[in-house]
Order: structure tokens, then C-alpha cells, then sequence
């Protein structure tokens, strides 16, 4: 009976087996080709990164003290040419000395000069440890900016830790200190 519904000739049906073989092959050799990435990205995930150990960034409170620091003169620099104290308000303590004074040089009535800000950076600081919550930046400050002459300073910077600002180092004073 089944002769009669066989309508497919031998080398067809030669044909069809081997495109179905061949279709078999590739959808395995796919399946496998997932298996491995699968596997690979597994294996990223819970050892390949850092040898079996949680991959973290972790910032010493130096760098915290320092980077602050730095944030701070950023900010010192947008001020200078503000006069506007609000810039100030996240990295310097405002019953500190160096803030004290620049609000007192905000009140006399200079015009402010305008953008663009003065770029503050420091170079070669050493951060020394004053006590647990205070730390002194040394180095060297350098102020630029287009058209005026650049200025250097050889600095103390200190900066006192804020508990309840998440640990956030903020600027106390500056004193000058001799030149390196």
C-alpha cells in the first residue's frame, strides 16, 4: 500500500536524507556553539574576572581626601571669577577660615570678572595625616587661565572630613608653605 503513495523517486529521497542530515548538523552545531558562550559567560561572571575574587574598586581615604581636595580648587576656581559663594558650598566648610575670608571677599563689592574659570590644579602632593579626620594636602597649586599670567603657590591644603556628608573631605584653610 505504501508503494502506491510513494511518489518520491530514489534519488530524491538520497537527496532529502542528506538535506536533512545536513540541517540536523548545523542546528547541532549551533546548540553547541550557544552551550559554549553560555559556559564562557559563566565562567566570566564567577571566576574570570580577578581569579574566583569579587572585582571591587576601592578608594583609600587618601585618594578620598585628595580628590576632594582637588574638587574643592575646582571649585575655588569657578568662584574667583563669581564671587558667588554657593560654589563653594559642598567643598569648603563654611565656618572655616578660608571660607570666611573669601566671603568677606565676596562682600566687597568687586565686580565679579566672569568666565572662564580659573583651572586649579595640583601637582606633586604629598597628603599627610593630621589626625583621623584631617588631612593636609602638600604640594604645589598652579592657577591658569586664558590671557593672564599663571600662578604658582606651594601650599598646605587642609581639609576636615564631614561625617554627615558621607564621609565628603572639605576644604578648612590653605597656608602657604616654603617652596619644593
Amino acid at each position: 500500500m505504501s508503494d502506491r503513495f510513494d511518489s518520491i523517486e530514489e534519488s530524491e529521497r538520497v537527496w532529502l536524507d542528506e538535506k536533512r542530515r545536513s540541517a540536523a548538523r548545523r542546528s547541532w552545531l549551533l546548540i553547541g556553539a550557544l552551550v559554549l558562550v553560555a559556559v564562557f559567560l559563566a565562567w566570566l561572571t564567577v571566576d574570570g574576572l580577578g581569579g574566583g575574587q569579587a572585582v571591587t574598586t576601592t578608594t583609600t581615604v587618601d585618594q578620598r581626601a585628595l580628590a576632594d581636595g582637588q574638587q574643592a580648587l575646582t571649585d575655588w576656581g569657578r568662584f574667583a571669577v563669581t564671587n558667588d559663594l554657593r560654589v563653594l558650598k559642598d567643598s569648603f566648610w563654611a565656618n572655616g577660615p578660608q571660607y570666611k575670608l573669601l566671603a568677606k571677599e565676596a562682600q566687597s563689592g568687586d565686580q565679579p570678572i566672569g568666565p572662564p574659570a580659573y583651572k586649579v590644579t595640583m601637582t606633586g602632593v604629598q597628603v599627610i595625616s593630621a589626625r583621623p579626620d584631617q588631612r593636609v594636602l602638600r604640594g604645589r597649586v598652579l592657577l591658569t587661565r586664558p590671557g593672564e599670567v599663571a600662578q604658582t603657590y606651594a601650599w598646605d591644603i587642609w581639609m576636615r572630613r564631614d561625617d554627615a556628608a558621607g564621609g565628603r573631605w572639605r576644604l578648612w584653610t590653605v597656608r602657604e608653605t616654603a617652596a619644593r
